[in-house]
């Protein structure tokens, strides 16, 4: 990150798309080396916005994205944070020679909260549109999220 507070005026766009960044960020720290496919969902005025982004860790390397995917991703991400909605993240993981893990989290007062297992079930096996119940894939590991560091913790 860059630090400080950085300009005003439109500080709470440019605020929360930097949020956005060190969630996203974070996420990837926690999850740790493999192929990571990010889903960020988050309803505003009704209208559910939904981004995807590709990203492949490797150990004692930075995460490298997809872009454009990433821009979108930390965009719908921020609109989540500036608006406050109850927004969530979606987190799979493939590595070679072990079952894909799915993890959670959902936005709460503007940063990612980790799911429990069973709410991570629960999130990835219904329908987003419909609410009606989408059957568990077979070979994916459904875990807990895993706790983010907020950016004001780290300061100071």
């Amino acid at each position: 990150g860059c630090g400080g507070c950085g300009g005003h005026g439109d500080g709470t766009g440019r605020a929360a798309f930097d949020r956005a960044a060190a969630a996203l960020h974070a996420v990837l720290d926690a999850a740790g080396p493999g192929l990571h496919h990010l889903v960020c969902s988050v309803p505003v005025d009704g209208t559910p916005l939904a981004a995807a982004v590709h990203a492949t860790a490797r150990e004692g390397r930075p995460p490298t994205f997809a872009e454009p995917g990433a821009l979108v991703f930390r965009t719908v991400l921020a609109c989540g944070i500036a608006t406050g909605s109850p927004g969530g993240i979606v987190l799979r993981t493939s590595l070679p020679g072990v079952p894909d893990t799915v993890r959670g989290w959902s936005l709460r007062d503007g940063w990612p909260r980790p799911l429990s297992e069973a709410e991570v079930f629960t999130a990835y096996c219904t329908d987003a549109q419909t609410g009606e119940p989408i059957p568990p894939e077979h070979g994916v590991e459904y875990r807990a999220g895993l706790p983010l560091p907020r950016p004001e913790d780290e300061e100071g």
